[in-house]
């Protein structure tokens, strides 16, 4: 049997999430002046980026394989948590939608898989 979870409607958020955080990790690896300004904003150094999308990679990686599904919405989770406090911070609630989306697709999945 294979580590990786299948392709199938049960596993659509799982899917959906590892999606989500492989886009997030490739628009935040782009390093592009846009994304460094924001993460300058929210009180990061400009560099963060690339440890955003390294973590974001990893996140993304350790979701669609069983065995470490559980450390990869726990490291999803932080990710999340800790952009939406950053946000929150700024007092940019505008961007709140995409981490709060992100974090709910994880719950999501999290159920699913542990029901």
């Amino acid at each position: 049997m294979s580590n990786l979870i299948s392709f199938s409607l049960a596993n659509a958020a799982t899917l959906a999430a590892a999606a989500a955080f492989l886009a997030g990790s490739f628009a935040n690896a782009s390093a592009r002046k846009p994304i460094r300004e924001e993460f300058v904003r929210y009180g990061f150094p400009w560099w963060w980026c690339w440890v955003t999308a390294l973590l974001e990679l990893m996140t993304a990686a350790l979701l669609v394989l069983r065995p470490t599904f559980t450390a990869g919405v726990a490291l999803g989770s932080c990710i999340m948590v800790a952009a939406i406090v950053a946000i929150l911070r700024a007092g940019d609630v505008r961007h709140l939608l995409p981490p709060a989306a992100f974090l709910l697709l994880l719950l999501i999945a999290a159920f699913v898989q542990f029901s």
